[in-house]
């Protein structure tokens, strides 16, 4: 893993493990009401609208969303009666805005009719505060972008309208860590010397390469959130989390969320959430990474040792780095906090981009350092094999210096990594290694002058000329 993709798998990884903390409401008796809110609140924002999501800041009767200046209260209830009932306490309506006025009820789009009836009976007996005409239920009743099914669906493991709402989700994290990638690829292939428009070709590769494992892990990490996996994993969260202590979970909590600061018990819940998130992601994140050893595994062109180390230090630099993007983060929003042209949201990206490189990067080299002692990569074994062929055919051709030059600048031209996998998948290493660089010092023994030998009398002349000066030395 290049040092430009780990920082960018890192943020990924760290955006779909927070993603699986949050959406771990899913699974309770009413999580289709917070599916309710976020596909809204995701459906709006891409629609170009001005909405925030603030549902998570706990305040009694406040409002879950925002959508361009608009107070919206959610309800997804099975019957339109019921969405309404569920917005009344003692008999009154109980979400105002701060000038009095209703906020807005959002309801599932199928239930819709029903509920702007029952809210106008609600008008009728006087039980909205300031409001006394009945045909104003249709401007406190939103009608939802969903119906009650679907975001019933949205809740599951494995449904289509599930598998929809983390793909289009997905886009959102795949485009942040796609940017951080594509721009550190860019700033050092321009420090390393090399052209702007190469550079950019370089960015753009190594972008869409970030930004697809990215996209798919998101997917499949947020699946795995909804299944026995959440529960399997908790009771070990929990526990390290009670290790960690109230202090240190408060701190990293509210360095990696947003909202109201928590602290105590919602903040270690919250932790041992995001704990469990980083487990299913870094796994899902680096077996996606890891997805094209599998392959040529299959296709013989690697070894089951090297597929273990290949898998071994890419986990290693998604763990460091996932960690590293995570205290970084928390540390770099501590630091913004106190710094107001900086902010806590500023302050956190720039820690967790610092703290994803650096821990990726040593965790990658360490993992690797230690490895090579007890794995020794199937490339070194093939360019072994390669250079006691090239060795042999070298001596046979009798190659110069300068000719040897040529040929191995011109293996280098070649694209090595995929010769040596065909090399490793081949029958004969040693045919494949002398059929692959027989031809290149052919073509530079071709390019010799034709040597003609002296006349045989040429030849016995001086010879005797040799001869009779060794007679002279030796005398």
């Amino acid at each position: 893993m290049k040092r430009e993709e780990v920082t960018g798998i890192a943020s990924g990884t760290g955006s779909s493990a927070q993603n699986y903390a949050d959406n771990v409401v899913f699974g309770a008796s009413r999580g289709h009401g917070f599916a309710a809110e976020k596909a809204n609140h995701l459906k709006d924002v891409f629609s170009g609208k001005e909405a925030q999501h603030v549902g998570g800041d706990n305040i009694k009767n406040g409002a879950d969303r925002i959508v361009d200046g608009v107070n919206i209260q959610t309800k997804y209830c099975n019957s339109g009666s019921k969405c309404i009932s569920e917005c009344f306490q003692g008999g009154t309506f109980r979400y105002l805005n701060s000038d009095g006025t209703p906020m807005q009820i959002e309801v599932p789009s199928d239930k819709y009719h029903a509920a702007v009836q029952a809210m106008e009976e609600r008008i009728q007996r006087g039980q909205v505060p300031g409001v006394s005409d009945p045909k104003q239920a249709k401007d406190i009743v939103r009608q939802g972008a969903f119906t009650y099914e679907q975001v019933r669906n949205i809740a599951r493991f494995g449904t289509v309208e599930s598998l929809t709402y983390d793909a289009v989700n997905g886009i959102k994290l795949a485009g942040t860590s796609m940017g951080i990638s594509a721009a550190l690829c860019f700033a050092v292939a321009v420090w390393n010397g090399e052209d702007v428009e190469k550079a950019l070709e370089s960015a753009c590769y190594t972008g869409l390469k970030v930004g697809g494992i990215t996209w798919i892990s998101s997917i499949i990490t947020a699946q795995l959130g909804r299944t026995g996996i959440e529960q399997g994993l908790r009771g070990t969260t929990d526990w390290l989390v009670q290790r960690m202590g109230y202090k240190a979970t408060a701190w990293i909590a509210n360095g990696l969320r947003s909202g109201n600061a928590i602290y105590g018990k919602a903040a270690a819940n919250y932790v041992s959430k995001l704990l469990r998130g980083n487990v299913v992601a870094g796994i899902v994140t680096t077996l996606v990474f890891s997805s094209a050893d599998f392959v040529r595994l299959f296709n013989g062109r690697i070894s089951v040792e090297q597929v273990f180390k290949n898998i071994t230090v890419t986990g290693s630099g998604v763990a460091g780095g996932t960690g590293g993007w995570m205290v970084g983060a928390a540390a770099g929003a501590a630091v913004g906090s106190a710094i107001p042209v900086v902010g806590t949201a500023v302050g956190g990206i720039i820690g967790g981009l610092f703290g994803a490189f650096a821990g990726g990067t040593v965790a990658t080299s360490a993992t690797s350092a230690i490895l090579d002692q007890f794995i020794e990569d199937d490339a070194k074994k093939m360019l072994s094999i390669l250079e006691g062929v090239f060795g042999k055919l070298a001596l046979d051709y009798l190659l110069t210096e300068d000719e040897a030059k040529i040929v191995v600048e011109e293996m280098q031209d070649k694209d090595l990594p995929r010769t040596l996998r065909d090399m490793y998948a081949s029958a004969s290493k040693l045919e494949f290694a002398e059929n692959l660089l027989k031809p290149l010092i052919e073509k530079q023994a071709k390019k010799r002058k034709k040597i003609f030998l002296p006349a045989d009398e040429k030849v016995i002349e001086k010879t005797g000329q040799v001869i009779t000066s060794l007679i002279e030395v030796e005398a």
